[in-house]
């Protein structure tokens, strides 16, 4: 009996001393795909579109993440440029601005294409400029009326962030041959418009923007773009209307850069796979984007078809992902 109580007692003690089998290493989760954007705007409209586009496509294994970019379309490119971000919404004619001059503009190009964005020339009703009369004397002048583009050659014309640049080509190779003012809001321009500071003012973006839906017919009015100006711009603009009932105006002739989303030519597979993740789950979810109640107006203008005005990212060895 003594005999089985030791064997007993040194059995356990051997099974003690026996080494526990190692336990099973766990494999680390595989690193989540991100893909960073940038989609500051003056109206919010990217900010809005790109939540959306979040809430089709992220995923356990795949993140759109949102950039902390401030300003407009030309502060998304500057930080398309300056390597901080993976692709930047923008409308076409900033990057075709910039591309005329600079080659590594070209580097970069359309990931996606969205919708039309609307140019909307604001002016008061009233300029309360008066010219002409009897020598100088102002005795039969009358009050300049501006009703076209054309018509603001000479004078100042106010405009916020992108929509500069949009200015800019307006009066240059649009041949407006106005001065374009630059201003740090949309409502500094609005501000320096009441104060006849400037004869005009340039705001970008798919029509009804918040703040041209907002003015009274009885100090605003929106101007047209003439044929002529159409013409010359064909290749950089799109032809279109907006209407405004706020302000009276009906099928008002404009031109509209397109919104896109821009990005860089990767060559190493790690970089160009978020990016063939995020066209890809873009055009996949593009009904739902246009079907979900409460999803931004402008979702029902894009087209998978429509490449928009700028350079298309093509990528290699995969046509069936370049649409």
């Amino acid at each position: 009996m003594k005999f089985a109580t030791h064997f007993l007692a040194a059995a356990l003690g051997l099974a003690l001393a026996a080494p526990l089998p190692a336990l099973a290493q766990q494999s680390p989760a595989p690193a989540k795909m991100q893909f960073i954007v940038a989609d500051a705007s003056s109206s919010g409209t990217y900010k809005e579109m790109l939540g959306q586009v979040k809430g089709v496509c992220n995923s356990d294994d795949y993140d759109i993440v949102e950039a902390d970019v401030k300003g407009g379309a030309t502060d998304n490119l500057a930080a398309l440029l300056a390597n901080k971000v993976s692709a930047a919404f923008l409308h076409s004619d900033v990057i075709y601005f910039y591309g005329r001059t600079e080659p590594k503009y070209h580097d970069y190009k359309t990931l996606v294409a969205l919708y039309p964005e609307d140019i909307h020339i604001v002016a008061l009703r009233s300029s309360g400029i008066k010219a002409g009369g009897y020598a100088g004397t102002g005795i039969g002048a009358k009050v300049v009326e501006f009703t076209t583009m054309t018509d603001l050659a000479g004078y100042k014309v106010g405009a916020a962030g992108g929509g500069v640049i949009t200015a800019r080509i307006l009066s240059g190779e649009g041949e407006g041959h106005f001065d374009v003012v630059q201003y740090n809001s949309g409502a500094d321009v609005l501000a320096a418009l009441g104060k006849n500071e400037i004869q005009a003012a340039v705001f970008v973006g798919g029509a009804p923007l918040t703040n041209v839906a907002a003015l009274s017919a009885d100090a605003y009015k929106l101007l047209s773009i003439n044929e002529a100006a159409a013409t010359r711009l064909s290749g950089v603009y799109r032809r279109t209307t907006i209407n405004y009932v706020n302000l009276h105006s009906d099928n008002v002739p404009t031109l509209a850069p397109m919104a896109t989303i821009v990005t860089r030519k990767y060559t190493v597979a790690k970089f160009v796979a978020p990016q063939r993740r995020f066209r890809e789950c873009f055009y996949a979810g593009l009904t739902e984007l246009q079907e979900t109640p409460g999803n931004h107006p402008k979702w029902q203008l894009v087209n998978p078809d429509d490449h928009g005005v700028w350079e298309w990212y093509e990528f290699l060895g995969s046509p069936a992902l370049a649409k």
